[in-house]
């Protein structure tokens, strides 16, 4: 099971760099290497399901240019181990 507490609401990336929210509520403004969300920015206006809809009919490409994708990525693996994707 991905580590709940550093993974992306949007796409169940499981292994960002820290939280995209703190205990209060403020947004990181980091950008998950996966599905490319800001968070603090692009969810300021849309639903992480929005977000996570928008990416899935966009073909679920990996985001990051600096960062290759862990080995084997496979983004619907990814949403239904984060329990994201039926």
């Amino acid at each position: 099971m991905p580590n709940e507490r550093c993974m992306c609401p949007v796409c169940g990336f499981p292994d960002l760099d820290e939280l995209p929210y703190d205990s209060q509520g403020c947004a990181s403004f980091n950008i998950c290497p996966s599905c490319g969300v800001e968070f603090g920015y692009d969810n300021s206006g849309a639903s992480f399901e929005e977000l996570r809809r928008r990416w899935i009919d966009g073909g679920m490409l990996w985001f990051s240019q600096a960062n290759k994708p862990p080995r084997n990525w496979d983004p619907v693996q990814q949403l239904k181990s984060a329990a994201l994707l039926d």
